[in-house]
């Protein structure tokens, strides 16, 4: 008996992982899925300011003047305000895009420290808290980020739809009245 504990003693300790090989794969995968949503949401936040930009640039070539636009009489002054009023409505309508996603990547940043913990807890070899409750939020953040992206690219392109209308209206109003 005393020959059998004997054996079966280290190979029980041995078969025990660490707590931190405990995690190993778990901490992978979320380092992996963590990048993956960073790249996503990165992605999409420059994609963001692109439209946002070229968008705010092609209306700026085609504005009047104050003096300009109350110069305007009948059709035309009709015309440059729907387009005016269309163009303001659509760049508006990307603010609280804007807003929710700076929101969600100063949340996201502060989070990023998490798993540089648990990444480098793990090369360390010791990681302290409750690393599954750690992984496990972490994680959910991770799908969070992602579902958001998702969410988000829908909503760009409905406001591109509208911001496009929006341009072709401000451009075809100052293309009649610039003619003048």
């Amino acid at each position: 008996m005393k020959k059998v504990l004997l054996f079966a003693l280290p190979l029980f300790l041995f078969s025990c992982k660490s707590g931190v090989d405990a995690h190993k794969t778990a901490i992978e995968e979320l380092g992996t899925s963590w990048d993956a949503a960073t790249t996503a949401v990165t992605g999409f936040s420059e994609s963001l300011t692109k439209d946002i930009t070229s968008y705010t640039e092609s209306a700026s070539t085609m504005m009047l003047d104050s003096t300009a636009a109350a110069a305007l009489k009948g059709d035309a002054a009709t015309k440059w305000a729907e387009a005016t009023a269309a163009y303001k409505a659509a760049s508006e309508g990307y603010a609280p895009v804007q807003t929710e996603l700076n929101d969600f990547v100063t949340m996201w940043t502060e989070k990023a420290a998490g798993v540089t913990a648990l990444k480098d807890g793990l090369a360390a070899g010791k990681i302290e808290g409750d690393v599954a409750a750690q992984v496990a939020e972490l994680s959910g953040l991770a799908t969070q980020a992602t579902e958001k992206v998702t969410a988000w690219t829908t909503k760009q392109a409905e406001l591109k739809t509208a911001a496009d209308s929006a341009l072709g209206m401000l451009k075809s109003a100052y293309e009649a009245v610039a003619k003048k």
